[in-house]
């Protein structure tokens, strides 16, 4: 092979966030290498085979309407779906599947191998090749060297990843798999470097699980979906159950009598686990007052004797581990087919990057994923498609794609990366967004698709797609301010004379199905239904937001003064006036931009402004 080849843009990794940097960068129209350790391993599920959650749903949807994988593959490899948070507020609601790992990574696999603009190279990488300033290309273990304009780094827990077992650690950055040594001795070199762990929990057999003893998940009735592109089908009738155990005062005397025997309260991991999905060791101690934790039983697969403990993520000892598991109804009598185990990497502090994922000091490298300190398949996929586009249209001269804390979940998590200090695994929440109520699920097409579009992810066809399914959301919107309720609902709900049905809908007791016949109405309708409904019945919330928002960004530029008293402004919480008042902040962009000052604080230094005539 010639030791020098040269593409468009070079995608390190073949995980969540590289699958998506390269078919982002293929869609742009530029030739794309994937370098990868295994292209086996491309789209492997190595921690629960599950997409989606609170906030995590929200990411998936946005990355769809990007033109992104993730959903599709979610759709068509799902063995459960379902809606969690239906009794709270849509802000929070959000889209949950439990797939086949093996389906998923099939599917991947496929998508990149068949995409005529993509190459897939099976190598480590040991080094980027830096020319004045500017990363234009890299140096794989056998010293082939391959050069490009842009390239996108996602290389996971394997920079110096070890994998921790009780008090035994072995390099990996994944069980079976080496980890990526020679590369992070290159960023130590050009960035400031920090150290963070993630965790796994052992797999199960299933048919060593008395399943009686357990309590049934079963997935929604409904047909549902991430993607807009996948169309109506039967397969929500044939979904796989989890099923719900949890831990007990036997589990919880078994952890605490062997943290002696833990890596983590040993001090041989040295780095920050995550505290949104802490071990199960970790959960114990924090939280003694708690008598059981749930753990949910779910399948890996429709296929197989696999089984995952979801919240059961743990580094003890195997006999430990083993004592645990026995301990909770159910498991009497369970068989471990692997292990649990933490993985120790090295991450890049993301303050060094820009919104568009570039690093600031190195031009033409972009990171995207858990290298950038996140934990997560849909945070690191998010941000895959973001570097993996930005590095293309860099390529092509073309305008950057930015997106906005305050018109997605992906804006919120690449804003608080770069501005926030990051000692943990960051993963997304809602209660991160203060505009969830405007970043919902159901409506990250009308948000986001038609940038998508100007930055040629999203083709001409699906723009078309998206534009009808807005079309009838707007149609329905128009029509129910304009029809009165029925005679029937006019008796039902004991009303004194006939009223609109947009008027109705801000009743929070009263749903559309309540109003008029939605049992006929096909599957695209009660999708374009849903939303519509959303947007009604929110619409004073949906409009302040707006403005807030609008207010916000004709106050960035405003001018602080230098003497004065945060004291004076009522509301302001406790860090958030000493993070101003030690900084002293010029202007309100700057302001944003401090750690540990939150939204909420800058629209009430705002308002302060405006109420003493500040305004320049």
């Amino acid at each position: 092979m010639d030791k020098k080849r040269s593409v468009d843009v070079i995608i390190v990794g073949g995980g969540h966030a590289g699958i998506e940097a390269a078919l982002a960068s293929s869609r742009i129209g530029c030739s794309t290498l994937m370098v990868t350790m295994s292209a086996d391993t491309i789209g492997l599920m190595p921690c629960n085979p599950s997409i989606g959650g609170p906030a995590k749903g929200q990411i998936v949807s946005e990355i769809d309407a990007l033109g992104g994988e993730m959903g599709r593959a979610a759709d068509e490899t799902m063995i459960q779906m379902k809606v969690l948070n239906r009794s709270k507020g849509p802000a929070v609601q959000c889209l949950r599947s439990q797939n086949d790992k093996h389906d998923y990574s099939r599917y991947m696999q496929d998508k990149i191998i068949k995409d005529p603009n993509i190459e897939v190279f099976s190598e480590e990488v040991d080094d980027l090749i830096i020319h004045q300033g500017r990363c234009v290309g890299v140096r794989t273990q056998s010293g082939i060297e391959w050069f490009a304009g842009s390239v996108v780094v996602t290389t996971g827990t394997f920079l110096k990843g070890v994998m921790h077992i009780g008090l035994e650690s072995t390099e990996g950055g994944r069980v079976g798999e080496k980890s990526a040594t020679s590369l992070s001795e290159t960023f130590y070199n050009h960035f400031k470097v920090g150290r963070l762990k993630t965790g796994t929990p052992p797999r199960l057999d299933s048919g060593s699980i008395d399943y009686d003893q357990l309590i049934i998940q079963p997935g929604d009735p409904e047909w549902l979906r991430f993607s807009f592109r996948t169309p109506y089908n039967n397969r929500y009738r044939e979904q796989v159950p989890c099923y719900l155990t949890e831990t007990n005062e036997q589990t919880h005397k078994v952890i605490l009598s062997n943290l002696d025997r833990s890596p983590m309260y040993t001090d041989a991991i040295k780095g920050k686990g995550p505290r949104y999905c802490p071990s199960i060791e970790d959960k114990i101690v924090r939280f003694k007052h708690n008598p059981s934790h749930h753990i949910f039983i779910e399948p890996e697969g429709r296929n197989t004797q696999w089984v995952y403990p979801q919240g059961l993520n743990t580094s003890l000892p195997k006999d430990v581990q083993l004592a645990v598991l026995k301990s909770m109804k159910g498991l009497e009598q369970v068989s471990v087919l692997r292990y649990g185990y933490a993985v120790e990497y090295d991450f890049i502090l993301p303050s060094q990057l820009s919104l568009t994922l570039q690093t600031q000091s190195i031009k033409g490298l972009y990171l995207a994923g858990q290298i950038n300190g996140t934990s997560g398949y849909e945070e690191a996929a998010g941000q895959g498609l973001i570097a993996g586009a930005n590095a293309a249209l860099s390529v092509k001269g073309k305008t950057p794609l930015i997106v906005r804390r305050e018109t997605s979940y992906l804006g919120t998590l690449i804003d608080d990366l770069i501005t926030k200090p990051i000692s943990e695994p960051y993963r997304m929440l809602t209660s991160r967004s203060e505009y969830r109520l405007l970043l919902r699920q159901d409506n990250a097409t009308q948000r986001l698709s038609q940038l998508g579009h100007q930055s040629g992810l999203v083709s001409a066809a699906q723009m078309a797609l998206v534009d009808d399914h807005h079309k009838q959301i707007h149609q329905y919107c128009l029509k129910w301010k304009k029809t009165s309720v029925s005679e029937d609902v006019v008796k039902k709900h004991k009303l004194e004379h006939k009223t609109k049905i947009n008027i109705m809908l801000k009743r929070p007791d009263i749903h559309i199905s309540d109003l008029i016949d939605t049992h006929s109405l096909d599957w695209q309708e009660k999708v374009s239904i849903k939303t519509a409904e959303i947007d009604i019945k929110y619409e004073g919330y949906i409009e302040k937001q707006r403005q807030d928002i609008k207010r916000l960004q004709e106050f960035e530029s405003v001018k602080i003064p230098t003497d004065l008293d945060y004291t004076r402004l009522k509301g302001l919480r406790k860090e958030s006036r000493e993070k101003l008042a030690s900084n002293r902040p010029a202007s309100i962009y700057e302001a944003k931009r401090l750690s540990g000052v939150n939204p909420a604080d800058i629209m009430i230094l705002i308002t302060y402004l405006e109420k003493s005539g500040i305004r320049i």
